[in-house]
């Protein structure tokens, strides 16, 4: 019987290290787990403001862009650039986050608005500080130089 009791008690203390362990691994896997979803979750999250934030410029430059030379003829192969650079922003589809067209679709936008900056003369870049201001202030000399000041200007 002494026999039985001793082989209890480090029957016990096995099976408590082993459930020791089970438990340790499950709460440390949970929190692995977490803190991946939780990293991923930020990291999607800037990622996703970045691209809706330039993409959200590129839209509302544009379409202000737009306002400014369609009745200038000398304008006209930008402003049908510009149409088409709407389209390409109107058709991208940010829901899918697996869709890894939407990349090659950005490139495509950013191509379009380079080209669109060169017709006009422009020198433009997406980029938060000195340069938006720049190109803003861009906007605002051809503005100037191009429209009746009756039509407006930013």
């Amino acid at each position: 019987m002494a026999n039985n009791t001793e082989d209890d008690i480090f029957h016990d203390v096995v099976m408590g290290e082993e459930k020791s362990q089970s438990q340790g691994y499950e709460a440390g896997f949970e929190a692995g787990k977490q803190s991946g979803y939780d990293e991923g979750f930020r990291l999607g999250w800037e990622k996703g403001s970045s691209i809706a934030s330039e993409v959200g410029f590129y839209h509302g430059f544009i379409e202000e862009l737009q306002t400014k030379i369609k009745d200038d003829d000398s304008k006209q192969r930008a402003f049908k650039v510009t149409e088409t650079l709407l389209k390409l922003i109107t058709e991208l589809s940010l829901d899918d986050p697996t869709n890894t067209l939407v990349f090659e679709k950005l490139e495509n936008i950013r191509a379009k608005f380079k080209q669109v900056m060169s017709l006009l003369g422009m020198k433009a870049d997406f980029n938060t500080g000195q340069e938006n201001g720049q190109l803003w202030g861009a906007i605002n000399q051809m503005n100037r130089k191009h429209l009746p000041m009756d039509k407006g200007c930013f």
